[in-house]
């Protein structure tokens, strides 16, 4: 990575996903993060990426899960009058 200060959206998406399988260096993560702070589009793409990480970590975990706690549970029969 180059000594500049701030990174164009092309460096930040490459960063989005890298951050995906290493840690960012300390410089990385300060550029980053000061992109992040000036461009709405690039904080946008982090945001949605994140929900996407978060909702396949829970789709992961509802496959773990028994097949029983999966299923919701029918209402108790009701008694005859």
């Amino acid at each position: 990575m180059s000594a500049k200060l701030m990174l164009d959206c092309r460096e930040v998406a490459r960063l989005i996903s890298d951050r995906q399988d290493r840690p960012l260096a300390p410089a990385e993560r300060a550029q980053f993060r000061l992109h992040l702070v000036m461009c709405r589009s690039c904080r946008t793409v982090d945001e949605q990426m994140a929900f996407l990480r978060e909702a396949m970590r829970r789709l992961g975990q509802a496959e773990l899960e028994p097949k029983e706690a999966r299923e919701p549970r029918s209402a108790p029969p009701r008694a005859q009058d």
